[in-house]
């Protein structure tokens, strides 16, 4: 019963309506005997805006019927009507943009075939569906604005809420970090001199003792060295050339290596250091005395990394860290490459795809490192439908869409005491036209706000024009009067959307004194039309200049809001910053007491001879190293809803994400938007792509086994509410989402 019941918040519109009724009954005193007719009207009002939020599809349904069957009988009761708007406002706010637009349009149909069912003429049915399609369009333009907000507030609830967690994901982010770069230096030095120095004790040769010892001192001062660089510094990849996996290959001479791959970008030359270091670890550990090589290729979109051993015997098998593929995959599909581990034949092969650059289009000329630029656009990404995420865009062709219904509509209704202002074609085709060129500047009220209003303006000043040659019939007054609104609207866009020194106060004024002059020549008008023009003008200056000043004060408020935001942000940034390097500094210290401790009595022991005690402590180090390493990535708070924070969200669930185009600060509730695409979509294996441009976020995702109908529905009605769009591959392995960073 609790899930049919309405809630108490839904129970004041159903209560006004009632009331409205009631009064307009006392009021009109209408025939007695429509009275069951005007009940029945009233009940299937009160009972959908009881619902209106539960189920507005079929409380608009219900209400539109009643409404639309009941009206030439009950003529003009207040609550059918009252009820239908207020139905397709709730459907608007809580149903999807294609949904609620579909709704809305179907009862404007509705209406206009009862009106020609119920006998009116061709003309007036139009001018009914016009002016039904118009109040519709507001509505739909409303309604729409209250969905954004009201996400918008939500979602910024939300980040607010999670401020605190940014500090935590710094510290596990730090850990990550660390853990990678010490998997990757340090563990490689211990490694070596625990296998050179286990060999030589084992086989008992006094030439390999030598060997051994010479090569724990060399090895032992880099390894030192390499744990102080990476305590003090930090460590940056892109300053690796591929010139130093040829160092590093040089150390192990029972490798074969080959090298095509002539100028290689420093990001890549990383990679393939870290790819052949770690194969090259992972042979002295499991496969010593194995013969092995290791080949970079390139070709046209990239260079590929071939590490392949024969087999061997097992050397120090119990101190791997167990991250080190599992890093390195992740790592290289990050950058939009793919890596295979796995047996070949009685060894291991390692093979790694690495494209030039992160993006790069296939092709690009070898070694260059070049990477066509993102193109910033205001538009989706190729592949979004954007029909439905427009956002604003799509709320400003429903303001066209209302200012075309009203104006135009309202020509058409027939009735009046003047001369029908359609009666010659060439005059109507004329004033039809105008009405129609003069909407369409709210198309871009946002965008170019102050060329809209130019356009308009020479709208009607070209109407004027015509008026005074003889080519329109119309009264310039009345139809200035008709449609002034739209300049009052393109007046506040001036002011809210445009810098304050752009146009400034001439926008209203210049629509005032255009409005002045064709009030001053309406008809109505007697004596001094100048003067008549010039006082009427100064009139319309008062709701323009309120307009403007409604504008600025919106601008303000939001250039306010803006820099708190960023104040706030910056706040957040640094603490965050502080608790990574706390946590860092912590780090140090456990590597100073534990690993480089080890290192550093290794390299004393091969000073003085003792080779015995080399490979202790190479192995007391490696063991350190590895509770240090496992002991890193644990508990790591859920990251917060942002968009950077989906990295730590894709390592979780071992997917690969990487970005394109310059990251930027972005609104909380962008954030949080992208943040749950995210977290809907990044499954397991995932491989997910985010992409900055000037209008807004793009999010990638292709995944297997592929995205479920249920998260998918969910998907699509956060994004909507986002002014998002959601695209599909067929087979529903490959999500696209789009947010715009769009003013309300």
């Amino acid at each position: 019963m609790r899930r049919w019941a309405p809630d108490l918040g839904d129970t004041w519109a159903p209560g006004a309506v009632a009331v409205s009724q009631a009064l307009w009954w006392l009021a009109a005193r209408p025939d007695p005997r429509l009275a069951p007719g005007v009940c029945a009207v009233a009940v299937v009002a009160v009972v959908a805006l009881l619902y209106r939020r539960r189920v507005p599809g079929p409380a608009l349904a219900g209400a539109a019927l009643a409404t639309a069957l009941a009206a030439p009988v009950v003529g003009a009761a207040p609550a059918g009507p009252a009820a239908v708007l207020l139905t397709a406002y709730a459907l608007v706010v809580h149903r999807t943009a294609a949904v609620s637009a579909a709704g809305v349009a179907a009862v404007v149909a509705g209406f206009a075939v009862t009106a020609a069912a119920s006998g009116a003429s061709a003309r007036a049915t139009v001018a009914t569906a016009l002016v039904l399609g118009a109040v519709a369009a507001g509505v739909w333009a409303v309604g729409r604005f209250r969905r954004r907000v009201r996400a918008d507030r939500a979602s910024a609830e939300t980040f607010r809420a999670a401020v605190d967690g940014f500090a935590p994901l710094a510290v596990a982010q730090e850990r990550r970090r660390l853990s990678a770069e010490l998997h990757d230096v340090a563990g490689h030095r211990l490694t070596a001199i625990l296998v050179s120095a286990g060999a030589a004790l084992r086989l008992a040769d006094p030439v390999l003792r030598e060997r051994a010892i010479e090569h724990a001192i060399g090895a032992g001062q880099a390894a030192v060295d390499d744990l102080d660089r990476v305590v003090a510094s930090a460590g940056r990849d892109d300053e690796v050339g591929i010139e130093t996996v040829d160092e590093l290959v040089a150390g192990h001479p029972w490798v074969h290596y080959e090298r095509t791959a002539r100028v290689v970008p420093p990001a890549v030359a990383a990679l393939a250091h870290l790819i052949v270091r770690e194969a090259l670890t992972n042979l002295m550990r499991y496969a010593q005395g194995a013969a092995a090589t290791v080949r970079i290729t390139a070709d046209p979109g990239g260079c590929t990394v071939t590490v392949l051993d024969g087999g061997g015997s097992r050397a120090a098998g119990d101190v791997g860290s167990g991250l080190g593929i599992a890093g390195l995959r992740a790592r290289v599909e990050a950058v939009g490459g793919d890596l295979d581990a796995g047996p070949a034949g009685p060894g291991w092969r390692i093979r790694a795809r690495l494209p030039w650059r992160p993006g790069a289009a296939p092709g690009a000329p070898p070694g260059t490192g070049a990477t066509p630029p993102v193109r910033a656009t205001t538009g989706a990404p190729p592949g979004v439908r954007t029909w439905a995420g427009a956002g604003a865009a799509v709320r400003d062709g429903a303001m066209v869409v209302l200012a075309l219904g009203l104006s135009t509509g309202t020509v058409l209704l027939p009735g009046g005491d003047g001369p029908d202002p359609l009666a010659a074609p060439i005059p109507a085709t004329l004033l039809v036209a105008l009405l129609v060129l003069h909407a369409l500047p709210l198309a871009w009220r946002r965008l170019a706000p102050g060329a809209a209003l130019v356009a308009a303006l020479t709208i009607q000043v070209a109407w004027l024009a015509g008026t005074a040659a003889g080519w329109t019939r119309h009264d310039p007054a009345e139809t200035f009067l008709w449609c002034w609104w739209v300049e009052l609207a393109l007046v506040y866009a001036v002011a809210a959307y445009r810098p304050a020194a752009s146009l400034g106060f001439a926008a209203p004024l210049a629509v005032a004194a255009v409005g002045g002059v064709a009030l001053g020549a309406g008809a109505d008008i007697t004596g001094n039309r100048a003067a008549a023009g010039a006082v009427l003008g100064v009139v319309l200056a008062i709701p323009l200049g309120a307009a403007w000043l409604a504008g600025r004060l919106v601008t303000t408020r939001r250039s306010r809001r803006s820099t708190a935001e960023a104040a706030a942000r910056e706040t957040v940034r640094r603490h965050a910053d502080s608790a990574a390097r706390g946590e860092r500094a912590r780090i140090v210290d456990d590597l100073r007491a534990s690993a480089r401790l080890h290192a550093t009595s290794a390299l004393a022991a091969a000073e003085a001879g003792r080779l015995d005690e080399v490979a202790a402590q190479a192995r007391a180090g490696l063991v350190a190293l590895r509770r240090l390493l496992h002991g890193l990535p644990q508990d790591r708070p859920d990251p917060p809803p942002a968009v950077a924070a989906l990295s730590d969200l894709a390592a979780r669930r071992r997917s690969a994400l990487r970005f394109v185009g310059e990251p930027r600060s972005l609104p909380a509730p962008l954030e949080v938007a992208a943040h749950r695409a995210g977290a809907a979509l990044i499954a397991d294996g995932a491989v997910a792509t985010v992409t900055y441009v000037a209008g807004g976020i793009g999010l990638e995702v292709r995944r297997c086994p592929p995205v479920g109908a249920e998260v998918l529905r969910s998907l699509r009605d956060s994004t909507d509410a986002a002014s998002g769009s959601v695209a599909v591959d067929t087979d529903r392995t490959t999500v696209r989402v789009w947010l715009p960073e769009a003013l309300r």
